[in-house]
């Protein structure tokens, strides 16, 4: 037990240290248009090199940076750097995974409109995402950020619906922008009959609400054509790309032959 205590007293020294420094590095993955396929939005990821050569999971450090306030520093920090880069891309959104600690910080809302507005992008291309859990737990509280977050222009989207409670009272409470199924949801649409009915219920319950369905976790082509066919407008998964750097990003959406023919 001390071994652990001590291992883990290291390593929120060098998280810190790290977010000090700027350290954490930011990786893009694609989300494309059902129809069509072509990319519309990218979603933002923390990651962590530590001492330069120990790849350390975000399932990882981001619950050590919860459990540690770190994540006060580090929330904001993958902010500005997913702003920054956003404004390479005009035409696409950017969405960023919020903390359940940084909606409870009372000064977030603030905080977030100011770094969006210093990167100076439109907020409407930023999606905040927040699990389920922190709805449930602290409704009054995440009813009050939302609202200043959506009168500042930022739209917000309910993340891996469909991993927990899934209550239909907090979508007609809270009003989402966007509803995103969990991977699990996903894969269960095309493995069994039951799984496949609750994928399209799931969807419908979205559609009946006007609230648009990302699709996480999307591996195959078959995946994909059946998550379209549910009604899924936009999609996400290694099928269309991994995690990867911003310049990759660019160049995927403007590669670097077009550019070049642009600038000439």
């Amino acid at each position: 037990m001390d071994d652990d205590r001590d291992a883990r007293r290291e390593m929120e020294e060098a998280l810190r240290a790290a977010v000090e420094r700027g350290e954490i590095d930011v990786v893009y993955q694609p989300i494309v248009a059902a129809r069509g396929r072509a990319i519309c939005c990218v979603e933002a990821l923390a990651r962590w090199t530590r001492d330069g050569n120990q790849p350390v999971p975000p399932d990882v450090f981001i619950p050590l940076a919860e459990a540690t306030g770190i994540i006060d520093a580090l929330g904001p920090l993958i902010l500005k750097r997913a702003c920054e880069a956003a404004r390479q891309w005009p035409d696409i959104g950017v969405s960023i995974n919020v903390s359940p600690a940084q909606f409870r910080n009372p000064n977030f809302p603030e905080q977030a409109l100011t770094i969006i507005a210093a990167a100076g992008i439109d907020p409407s291309r930023i999606t905040l995402e927040i699990t389920e859990g922190y709805f449930i737990q602290n409704p009054g509280r995440a009813k009050l950020v939302m609202d200043q977050l959506k009168a500042g222009g930022v739209r917000i989207a309910l993340d891996d619906f469909g991993a927990g409670f899934s209550s239909i009272g907090y979508l007609i409470r809270f009003g989402f922008d966007r509803m995103k199924i969990d991977r699990s949801l996903t894969s269960a649409g095309q493995l069994t009959v039951k799984g496949g009915a609750m994928l399209q219920a799931t969807v419908a319950l979205a559609a009946s609400f006007d609230i648009p369905v990302t699709a996480e976790g999307v591996e195959t082509g078959e995946q994909a054509a059946f998550l379209h066919l549910c009604g899924c407008d936009q999609l996400q998964g290694y099928f269309f790309g991994r995690p990867m750097s911003e310049s990759a990003i660019c160049d995927l959406i403007a590669p670097p032959e077009d550019r070049q023919s642009i600038a000439g």
